[in-house]
């Protein structure tokens, strides 16, 4: 996710990466006016007090899923924060990002912050708050559109259509379905019942879904990735 918003930055960029043989994070803090920590949860400690003695006056930008943007000024100090959860689709321009702002975080920041995501994709801005909800949405969703994906194939597969034919079937329908939604302006249900025929062969599988409580399902797994994330920052010592 970092080398996609690299990417679509024009100007200098200072990079840093623990596991290769480049700029480390205090040389990339101190030759930078906007710092960008593109890290794991697990990893943005060490990393915020590598920098915290060249972070003053500096642009914070976090994309760590589930580190609030007052912890990280709980290490950082007064830091003009802004909270990030961009996807992975951003890797080719379609992300979405949900952007929001800590407590010493200006409106001018805010910009500037658009104007770099924006690069990557669309761009909404979100109470602090529903950041948790959108990591489970958007942030975690592209694996379950693979997954979907990948199961869809399988059942083509199950149906005696020959694997790379029933995977190509499958990419085929979301990237479709997906452009259709995007261009008509239609509720998913009005797009639902628009392929689903009464006495048809989408009705029968979607009774199916029905039965077996999918949309149950989908909720459950949303809402434990929401826990989950909710629950990174309060599991370390900041």
């Amino acid at each position: 996710m970092g080398m996609a918003i690299a990417s679509a930055i024009k100007g200098n960029i200072f990079l840093s990466d623990k596991n290769k043989r480049i700029s480390n994070s205090v040389t990339v803090a101190k030759r930078s006016n906007i710092i960008i920590l593109a890290v794991k949860p697990q990893d943005i400690i060490e990393v915020l007090k590598e920098i915290k003695p060249y972070a003053k006056e500096k642009l914070i930008i976090s994309i760590a899923a589930g580190v609030t943007a007052a912890s990280i000024e709980k290490v950082l100090g007064r830091a003009r924060v802004i909270r990030v959860m961009p996807n992975m689709p951003a890797m080719v321009g379609k992300g979405i990002s949900a952007i929001t702002r800590g407590r010493f975080a200006k409106p001018n920041d805010l910009k500037t912050a658009l104007g770099i995501f924006l690069k990557i994709g669309d761009v909404v801005e979100v109470k602090e708050g529903m950041m948790d909800a959108v990591t489970a949405v958007s942030g975690s969703g592209p694996a379950y559109y693979f997954l979907f994906t990948h199961l869809l194939a399988k059942a083509g597969e199950a149906n005696g259509l020959e694997k790379g034919l029933a995977m190509k079937l499958a990419k085929a329908v979301f990237i479709g379905a997906a452009e259709l939604a995007a261009r008509k302006n239609l509720s998913m249900e009005e797009f639902v019942k628009k392929v689903a025929s009464k006495g048809g062969t989408t009705e029968a599988a979607l009774k199916v879904f029905k039965s077996k409580k999918l949309e149950g399902i989908i909720k459950q797994a949303v809402k434990s990735a929401s826990l989950k994330s909710s629950s990174l920052s309060k599991n370390f010592t900041f």
